[in-house]
């Protein structure tokens, strides 16, 4: 019975092959897991599928405009992606519309935490948690699997293509191509992460970064000019004064207190306390990226990419800063901070030595704090199938959809 245990001379025992299937686990399993997370977070979501707040416009915009639905604007730039998966949603019956955009949310989302599984992504793929990390964010709510927000989990798969080495065979070639004019086409990520795609063109001197380079500039350009053009909102609050002092709080209590308290974190922030916590907040992400060791160019970028899109976010939202003291509102805008959180813990937590077994101490309390709140209240159902019909047999019809005062009218039109 021991020889057959036995590892043959220079090959893999037991124990290292265990090792080596956990430090890189099978990708089909990895995403598998990741579909029962989003399923499990989701109430729902997959077994009556319904509209959430804009998805419903994008989809009279396509049912109604046609082709011209593509040449709207949302927020002042282009959703590529958004739009092209309303598009498809017309060749359906109307009642599995809905169904189409979170079978679509669903299935870009595990593309994303697939390319997190990508050789030639540099993410720790120990267990897969940097894959699965990406539908394990906290404090998602209207992130997942629902189109219109679709666009912040698309944002971590151009942070990812910006991290990935360059690719080799015609396939990753197309594949890089393809996703950075799509994504770079789909919210103004593009332009927040242009300087970062040029200073590792910078870097390579490859004819593969050049090449990326030059389609996300030329998506930069677009949506920088669309962003420029964008007339102003009916509901714009620029005339409301900034509360400055709310900005580390917000930091604090929705990234760091996020994390890191989850479930314990309090309903009420107090404003020094919520200052002090983001200045650590702060203090940590910037430590994680810029302190030496392996990976420290992949963690600089995370780390830049961290900067730049929560000064976006916090500039877009400067004249409302305290709804991020409201539960279950605008999480949508530290998505992607979160995420690169994570994704720097999970960097030095792979690593050997005291800050890797205090950063793997802080993931799995991060996990234990946060189960309490991952799943989320099923949609309230508005009776969809029934607007449907009205709008199959070309009547002219106002849905209500989630969230319950969403209303959206459809013209009559021949059938």
């Amino acid at each position: 019975m021991v020889e057959i245990l036995k590892p043959e001379p220079g090959g893999i025992g037991t124990r290292g092959r265990a090792a080596r299937l956990w430090a890189d686990p099978p990708g089909a399993v990895v995403l598998l897991v990741c579909a029962a997370v989003l399923g499990l977070r989701r109430a729902g979501a997959w077994s009556h599928p319904q509209f959430w707040a804009e998805d419903v416009t994008l989809y009279q915009r396509a049912l109604t405009l046609g082709a011209q639905s593509f040449l709207g604007t949302d927020g002042g730039y282009f959703h590529m992606v958004l739009r092209s998966v309303a598009a498809l949603s017309t060749l359906v019956d109307p009642a599995k519309a809905p169904a189409v955009f979170v079978a679509a949310a669903s299935l870009l989302t595990l593309y994303v935490a697939g390319r997190a599984l990508s050789p030639r992504c540099p993410l720790p793929r120990t267990a897969g948690l940097s894959a699965l990390a990406v539908v394990l964010v906290p404090d998602t709510h209207e992130v997942l699997l629902n189109l219109v927000n679709l666009q912040w989990v698309l944002g971590a798969g151009l942070v990812l293509l910006l991290i990935s080495e360059d690719p080799e065979g015609p396939a990753s070639w197309a594949h890089d191509l393809l996703a950075a004019a799509a994504l770079g086409l789909t919210g103004p990520f593009c332009i927040f992460l242009l300087p970062a795609f040029a200073l590792r063109a910078l870097a390579r001197g490859s004819r593969a970064s050049l090449a990326v380079l030059a389609v996300v500039l030329l998506c930069a350009v677009i949506q920088g000019y669309l962003v420029y053009m964008e007339p102003a909102s009916p509901f714009d609050t620029t005339g409301t004064p900034v509360s400055w002092g709310l900005v580390l709080p917000s930091v604090g209590r929705r990234i760091g207190g996020s994390l890191l308290m989850g479930a314990l974190l309090p309903g009420d922030t107090d404003q020094v306390f919520g200052a002090l916590a983001g200045v650590l907040t702060l203090s940590g992400i910037a430590y994680l990226s810029l302190a030496p060791g392996d990976r420290s160019r992949e963690r600089r970028v995370l780390g830049l990419v961290f900067a730049v899109v929560l000064l976006g976010a916090l500039y877009r939202t400067r004249h409302s800063l305290f709804l991020f003291f409201v539960p279950h509102t605008r999480a949508r805008y530290f998505y992607l901070p979160q995420l690169m959180a994570v994704w720097l813990l999970l960097s030095w937590a792979a690593r050997r030595g005291p800050p890797a077994r205090v950063c793997g101490a802080l993931l799995l309390w991060a996990l234990a704090v946060n189960l309490p709140r991952l799943r989320e209240a099923p949609l309230k159902d508005m009776n969809w199938p029934a607007y449907a019909e009205r709008i199959r047999a070309g009547e002219d019809v106002t849905s209500e959809t989630n969230p319950p005062v969403w209303k959206t009218h459809f013209p009559a039109r021949r059938n």
